[in-house]
């Protein structure tokens, strides 16, 4: 409002203590003004990577901080320096992305300062849930331009081979999730320091890999190296593991799982993979021991019939990864719970390739082969499949026929608005 003897004015954002004018035609009018609101001179440095310590100088902050904060965009600053009312010196939080600094106080928000953030930051991975072999996005910003020094890590420790990366801009990073990844945080580490965490929960992950190798298969052979029984120790998880494991005996071995019987391996005289799945109904939460006995062992003191094991593995789930091409032990196949790209075998191949897949549900699904440039060669089936375990053959040709040249290529499956791939190694 203005009258002769009155007038009312919102104080403007960025007003600072002083004189206040009133100024007509017939001259001017001058009284002191205190601002209380908190004012940003300067900011130093303008820019640094997560941890560099920023110095804000200015007025009106408080002598102390109490329930004042400091704010980059929408991120709030926790750890601090000090705090003064004309000075505050912060760290730079880790995974936040540049933008306007303010400081807030009761007595209002600051004028905007713009603090630029080097170290890179993750804002997102898709999907959030993934199976070895397939692609995960990262999203976020300050990556580089170029890979350059910088991984993406993958919980426990897990860096990708060079390979696995598709695709690395200042704000995105296509990557293949590795085989040995397993249910964790994820990160991007570039020159500039490492970014914020994002879980990954990893599909049919293996959970432990039971250490059987090199106990057994010795040659020549002795009493020591072929025993009557081996035992391993895991622990529970609250669902249902599926396990899988080889054997090459010259007898029958039988298969225990805290003291009961299982089943029987049949005598192969080659190595054969097996598998199968462990109910949570016959796990305990605790300690579980799975037993491994060689039939004929049992009953002798010397001169022990030869057997091998290996690999025996525990997995997280159930989909066509940590089955294909074994056989499965139980009463029944059970239900496939996930959907999903198996590993081709044999990997690499020459003449014929095997790229098994899994469908929780009967769906639409497309399997194409791509090249390293993300050409189309070949489209191996297209169109409705029933629920179920699959298995689809690629001879190495491209559609037109044609023999298609040694080399890496990919099998990409899309199943509704789920892509998967899976690396095939050609070799002529």
């Amino acid at each position: 409002s203005w009258s002769n003897t009155r007038i009312q004015v919102r104080v403007p954002t960025g007003a600072r203590t002083g004189n206040v004018q009133v100024i007509t035609a017939s001259g001017r009018a001058t009284a002191r003004l205190t601002i209380t609101s908190p004012w940003v001179n300067r900011i130093s440095p303008q820019s640094g990577r997560a941890n560099t310590v920023v110095t804000i100088s200015g007025e009106n902050f408080g002598f102390s901080r109490g329930s004042s904060s400091v704010r980059i965009g929408s991120s709030v600053v926790s750890s601090f320096n000090s705090w003064s009312n004309t000075s505050i010196r912060f760290r730079i939080p880790s995974n936040i992305p540049s933008g306007n600094l303010t400081v807030r106080t009761s007595d209002g928000t600051s004028n905007s300062v713009r603090l630029q953030t080097t170290s890179p930051y993750l804002s997102t991975i898709s999907p959030t849930q993934a199976q070895a072999g397939s692609r995960l996005t990262l999203t976020g910003g300050n990556f580089g331009n170029s890979r350059g020094t910088g991984y993406v890590s993958f919980y426990p420790s897990v860096r990708p081979s060079f390979s696995n990366y598709v695709s690395w801009s200042n704000t995105r990073i296509v990557v293949t999730v590795p085989s040995n990844a397993r249910t964790g945080n994820v990160q991007v580490t570039t020159s500039n320091g490492a970014s914020g965490t994002r879980r990954l929960t990893i599909q049919s992950e293996q959970l432990a890999s039971l250490p059987s190798r090199g106990l057994f298969g010795y040659d020549p052979p002795t009493v020591t190296k072929n025993p009557k029984t081996a035992k391993f120790g895991f622990s529970g998880i609250g669902h249902d593991i599926a396990m899988t494991w080889e054997t090459k005996s010259a007898s029958e071995i039988e298969v225990l799982l805290n003291g009961n019987s299982l089943f029987n391996l049949r005598a192969t005289s080659d190595w054969q993979s097996w598998w199968t799945i462990l109910s949570r109904s016959e796990l305990n939460s605790g300690q579980n021991v799975l037993e491994f006995r060689n039939s004929i062992n049992q009953h002798r003191s010397s001169s022990y019939t030869r057997w091998q094991l290996r690999d025996v593995k525990l997995w997280r789930g159930l989909n066509a990864k940590p089955i294909a091409d074994a056989i499965y032990l139980g009463s029944s196949p059970p239900p496939i719970t996930e959907s999903g790209l198996g590993d081709p075998f044999p990997a690499p191949f020459n003449a014929e390739v095997t790229i098994p897949f899994a469908l929780a549900e009967a769906g639409p699904v497309r399997l194409a082969i791509y090249n390293l440039l993300g050409q189309p060669v070949r489209v191996l089936t297209e169109g409705w499949s029933a629920a179920g375990a699959h298995q689809v053959r690629w001879g190495g040709r491209t559609a037109s026929g044609a023999e298609a040249s040694s080399g890496v290529y990919w099998a990409v499956l899309n199943m509704g608005e789920t892509v998967q791939t899976a690396k095939l190694a050609l070799i002529r």
